[in-house]
């Protein structure tokens, strides 16, 4: 998938000034001075702060590797910290908790959730080196968390239920950290505990040895409370729990035995009941046990195998309660499979020390039945299940005797070879290996996650170096083959690409683990490869080119990427076995990998010219469903365009190879196939488009010759029908779209040679088919089917004589006439007004039937027709009229009116679409030097212009600026300057449009779109426009300023003003009052008209039912009323809306008379009543407004 930048890349660069903030923001967020300027550690963090600093860690979860060298400078002084909080501050903390919980949080909470970042990032195993393992730290870290954990209730809050001041991520460090603090030497009876053994929570069933010091008993308590947890927490509390059953002190005392059989117990009860039934219990429980299997030494364990083992053995075998919660679960039976590899790699430990036949005989009947559970396993649905059975089984096998790790490995090896087809029928008169390596695998038949868990397999094995050198051959068939896996869903999606990646992890393995002697004695012709025909390949280079393949090709960046690792590693480890192996590393590089179009484009490209080896195999991978064959259509696409770029790379060889390939490719497809017939013929339509590019005298002999012969593929008898244009069940669209870009090519191309070849020239049958394919695909609806007919039309015309170019011309007039501009709906149409556009050049503008086409293109701009016939009308105009050099006057009205479209329906502003469509072919126009006179149509569009350049909508904000950068020189000459901006939204660039403004032909027009953006756009624009506007009125003496906004004032005068700009219009003059703008305006200033201003005011809102006109008005009134010569005539207003029938502008009117008059009457009057029950009190707000007056 493409991504719009590497992120990695962009990670990298920006690491450094990240963890710099980090690091420079600590001692501020941690320390403070007290009054005598000593340091002290903080008693309460802002939350925001915090939060901030969590985000600069954030970006560092793709490439933890980045934080490495800092955290020795990050980590201690959260380390020293918390540990001064808990001596001197630990008191603290729930008095901490109550107060301003909302917008602060206690130290140590804050610093466990840094800690927690960074265990979530880079690791626990890491962090937790750099806690304090001090041994007076024990007690102290054990009291605040019982103390700080208490349920606690709040005597203040009005809440009744009682809360947990700790959260998890407290929770979570501080039981690791008392894990850690367990490793202390000294025996825990040497530390004295204050606390009573009375208070100590145990769970029933618990009988703990008495020798037991009471600080090992309150830890014991604390780890199986949070053992159940569902939270992360439970992972520290087995963490700790196993830390203190495996100390020698505990051993001794019998706890690790007390803890194993308690732990038993719990998980084989047998119960209709059972006490435990929560999946995050059994959990808990089993991750206790494989933390005490993995952990202990051989002799602690041996005692307590095989009651493990039994346990184990009957929550499998059994159908109780308790293993039916553990079994259906994936995390349980992933535990499960770590529990029989713990005891299997024990026990065989065990057998090399003490090998006797009593131990072979309980411990081989024991070994089979866990590998025979671990093979199962690995077809498991769940993929941690399969991951956690493949690297079990693969560390067992590396304690086998060897003749039994062979037996495994062709276990693991016949597996694969289940199930597995065959495409072709196989040739008796050549040997095994030849067919082996010219039949095509069927794979549609295997389980994928089945193969999933093999691969993985032996790609664990090849890491652990475990098959011998002689098994290789059959492992690195299956690897290869399992590299270009692949799988669909019932609903479409990809199910290959785990198997594809643990194929790229054995090749890795493989190259890394086994000598380049071990490699080359493997006979290359076992394994199926496409191979250089001139070199016998070794399999170090057929490695190397199915992982190109791979890296360049494949679908999935994660595969890609490690493809490219794999490649790296086999070219580093293996120096001078393959071809060009540097350079081939250097440009299949891992980020250069990690976008599928630069992949395909330049890494495939650019390795493809290193050798023909590689030309050859990534020629047979855009042939193959990993190019032109794949399900994605956006992937054939792209394929195809690389095809044509690498088959030039070999000249006349490369494309006649290519198109042999192709149409042998086309002569097999089957009618419904239309995904596989769609990427051949994309193929040869951009084999042919290279081709026309090559100017040398080979071109026009041999290779035009070959490329010609193309043209059967449209026989009238050929293989496309009007069916595979018609019928939906044969993806119409794929077809006419891929066709109509050969056609397009191929007429090209002819067009081209006509001078020096004319005997190339297509059959006038062969042109008259293919006008009657792209007349069909006409008629599809999609943009890329109308754009790649419409192209093919003006092929192919270019093609025909004149008879038939006008017979064709007028039945697509006549048949678009037939239908109403109103009925074109939904795009219909939209194929033959995009053709006619593409023929236009043809014609002349003065002739009868170029009149005809330019007639019926303007018809479908009016208002009256659907927004996408008014938008492909408008591209026709742009790439067939205006590039003809072609402007009417009729033209320039159409443009005109289509800036001017405002359409909304159920969508929204559709009409944007349509604007933006104009905006282009007015900047064609433009750059055709067809608007360069002065005449008033011009200058409206020119203004029109400048007005979208300044309004709402960001996209035709870009549009419009765009278009107005091509007219710099116009503005030259007005002694303005465009500069060049990055962002539409700026204050910078609405004060630049503004200056604009001093034209007078563009000034009301302008406003026209800025109001729209400082009168009801979004946050940002509102402030960026209304920011600028200040500015710019503030550069402007009293007069100009008057004429600026007399010209805004015109707006609501006008007859353009309607519901779109009338509220903006209202909304920025109030604003203007609001910002003291129009104050300047109140006295020496005649030329702006306050009696005009107030009669518009009232024109818009008068008689209308629109609350938000209304309220505006009032808003607008407000202001006016500080005008001198205003004030009774906007009372006398105000107080008509007093008795409005709606209580919002009742209240509206009321406030503003209180501003006004300063009655305090006036807020003693609910003004929500009816307004018959006002009438009393409107009459004495009036009265004494008159005695004031």
């Amino acid at each position: 998938m493409d991504v719009p930048e590497d992120q990695d890349v962009k990670l990298q660069r920006s690491s450094t000034d990240l963890l710099l903030n980090f690091r420079n923001s600590l001692p501020r967020y941690l320390w403070s001075s007290d009054s005598h300027g000593a340091r002290r550690v903080r008693k309460v963090v802002r939350q925001t702060t915090t939060e901030d600093l969590l985000q600069l860690l954030r970006p560092f979860q793709e490439w933890p590797q980045l934080l490495d060298p800092q955290l020795s400078s990050l980590i201690p002084p959260l380390i020293d910290a918390f540990l001064d909080y808990l001596e001197g501050r630990s008191k603290e903390y729930q008095s901490v908790y109550r107060k301003n919980a909302a917008s602060t949080l206690p130290l140590p909470r804050a610093i466990c959730r840094l800690l927690y970042e960074f265990c979530k990032i880079r690791g626990v195993k890491v962090i937790s080196r750099f806690f304090s393992n001090e041994p007076k730290y024990l007690e102290p870290m054990l009291d605040a968390f019982e103390q700080w954990n208490q349920t606690l209730h709040d005597p203040t809050s009005s809440c009744s239920k009682d809360h947990e001041p700790m959260v998890w991520e407290e929770r979570y460090i501080m039981l690791y950290w008392l894990s850690h603090l367990l490793l202390t030497p000294f025996d825990l009876a040497s530390i004295t505990s204050a606390s009573n053994s009375e208070n100590v929570a145990l769970p029933s069933g618990l009988n703990l040895p008495m020798a037991l010091p009471l600080v090992a008993v309150r830890i014991i308590s604390l780890a199986i409370r949070f053992i159940y947890s569902s939270s992360k927490e439970r992972e520290s509390s087995v963490a700790l729990l196993a830390r203190i059953a495996l100390r020698p002190d505990m051993h001794r005392a019998g706890l690790l035995d007390t803890l194993v059989s308690w732990a038993q117990i719990q998980l084989m009860d047998h119960s209709s009941r059972p006490s435990i039934t929560s999946i995050y219990a059994h959990v808990g429980l089993l991750s206790f046990i494989v933390r005490i299997l993995n952990g202990g030494d051989t002799a602690f364990l041996a005692p307590i195998l095989m009651p493990i083992l039994q346990c184990i053995q009957k929550i499998n075998g059994e159908e109780t309660l308790s293993s039916k919660i553990i079994t259906t679960s994936a995390v349980g039976r992933k535990l499960i499979i770590k529990i029989y590899r713990s005891i299997s790699l024990v026990m065989l430990r065990t057998e090399c020390n003490t090998s006797t036949s009593s131990n072979l005989e309980i411990i081989d009947p024991l070994l089979e039945e866990v590998i025979e559970h671990l093979l199962t396993s690995l077809a498991d649905k769940d993929t941690p299940v399969r991951l956690a059975a493949s690297k079990a089984l693969s560390m067992i096998v590396l304690e086998l005797e060897p003749s039994m790790a062979a037996e495994v490995v062709e276990a693991v090896v016949g597996n694969l070879e289940e199930n597995v087809l065959w495409d072709s029928n196989l040739d008796t008169t050549c040997s095994l290996e030849t067919n082996i390596r010219f039949s095509e695998r069927d794979l549609t038949a295997v389980n994928p996650l089945r193969w999933h868990g093999l691969i993985l397999t032996l790609s664990h094995l090849l890491y652990r170096r475990s098959p011998p050198p002689d098994q290789l051959p059959a492992i690195l068939k299956f690897l290869l083959i399992a590299l270009g896996f692949e799988q669909r869903s019932a609903a479409g999606n990809s199910v290959g690409a785990s198997v594809r990646d643990a194929a790229c992890f054995g090749i890795w393995s493989l190259a890394r683990r086994y000598t380049t002697q071990e490699l080359l004695r493997i006979r290359r012709t076992i394994i199926y490869v496409a191979a250089d025909e001139q070199k016998p390949a070794t399999v170090l280079q057929v490695l190397a080119n199915h992982l190109l393949i791979a890296a360049s090709l494949d679908a999935s960046g994660n595969i890609r990427r490690g493809a490219s690792a794999a490649l790296q590693e086999l070219v580093g480890r293996h120096p001078d076995t393959v071809t060009k192996g540097i350079d081939l590393v250097q440009v299949v590089d891992y980020h250069a990998v990690a976008l599928r179009s630069r992949a395909m484009r330049k890494v495939a490209l650019d390795a493809s010219t290193l050798s023909y080896c590689y030309w050859t195999i990534l020629l047979e991978g855009l042939l193959s469903r990993r190019g032109i064959g794949s399900l994605d259509t956006d992937s054939r696409r792209l394929a195809a365009s690389t095809l044509g770029s690498i088959v030039i790379i070999e000249g006349r060889k490369g494309i006649e190879l290519s198109v042999s390939r192709l149409l042998s490719g086309i002569d097999s497809v089957k009618n419904r196939d239309a995904k596989r017939r769609h990427g051949l013929l994309l193929g040869l339509e951009a084999i042919v488009e290279v081709a026309r590019s090559l100017n040398s005298p080979e071109y026009k002999s041999s290779i035009a010759h070959t490329l010609f012969s193309l043209w059967k593929i449209f026989q009238p008898e050929g293989l496309l029908t009007a069916k595979d244009f018609t019928l939906s069940v044969h993806r119409p669209e794929l077809t006419a779209e891929a066709a109509c870009s050969l056609i397009f090519a191929l007429s090209s191309m002819s067009h081209d040679t006509l001078n020096t070849l004319t005997i190339l020239k297509p059959s006038p049958g062969i042109v008259l088919r293919c006008v009657q394919l792209v007349k069909l695909s006409l008629a599809r609806t999609e943009d890329v089917v109308v754009a790649c007919s419409s192209k093919a039309a003006g092929g192919l015309f270019n093609l025909l004589d004149d008879l038939n170019r006008d017979k064709i011309v007028k039945a697509w007039i006549e048949e678009l006439q037939v239908e109403k501009p109103g009925g074109l709906r939904a795009g219909k149409g939209s194929g033959l007004l995009a053709a006619l556009g593409a023929v236009f050049h043809l014609y002349s503008a003065f002739s009868l039937l170029g009149q005809s086409i330019l007639d019926t293109l303007l018809l479908f701009t009016t208002a009256n027709t659907s927004i996408e016939a008014r938008i492909v009308a408008l591209k026709s105009l742009t790439v067939g009229v205006i590039a003809s050099n072609v402007m009417h006057e009729s033209i320039a009205q159409a443009l005109l009116n289509c800036l001017c479209d405002y359409t909304n329906d159920q969508r929204g502003d559709v009409g944007s679409l349509v604007r933006i469509e104009a905006l282009g072919a007015v900047s064609a126009a433009w750059q055709q030097g067809l608007l360069h006179d002065d005449s008033v149509l011009t200058h409206s569009l020119i203004a029109k212009t400048c007005s979208l350049a300044v309004e709402k909508l960001d996209k035709v904000r870009f549009e419009a600026w765009r278009c107005l950068r091509n007219m710099r020189d116009l503005f030259e000459n007005e002694r303005l300057s465009l500069g060049e901006f990055s962002d539409m939204s700026s204050s910078e660039y609405y004060l630049q449009m503004l200056s604009l403004s001093s034209i007078d032909w563009i000034s009301t027009s302008l406003l026209e779109g800025y109001v729209t953006s400082a009168g009801i756009g979004s946050d940002s624009v509102l402030r960026a426009s209304r920011a600028a506007f200040v500015m710019h009125a503030e550069e402007l003496n009293d007069s100009d300023l008057a004429i600026l906004c007399t010209s805004l004032i015109s707006i609501l005068e006008s007859g353009t003003c309607g519901e779109r700009l009338a509220i903006p219009v209202l909304e920025f003059c109030t604003f203007l009052f609001d910002a003291g703008i129009l104050e300047r305006l109140v006295s020496g200033c005649e030329r702006f008209s306050w009696h005009s201003f107030a009669i518009s005011t009232k024109k818009i809102h008068y008689k209308s039912g629109n609350i938000h006109r209304l309220r505006t008005a009032i808003d607008v009134y407000t202001g006016l009323a500080a005008v001198p010569d205003m004030s009774q005539h906007i009372a006398d207003r105000l107080f008509s809306f007093l008795s409005h029938p709606f209580p919002k502008i009742r209240n509206d009117s009321a406030d503003a008379l209180y501003i006004l008059t300063e009655n305090p009457a006036l807020t003693t009057v609910d003004w929500s009543k009816p307004p018959k029950d006002l009438k009393k009190s409107v009459a004495m707000a009036q009265n004494a407004f008159q005695i004031v007056l």
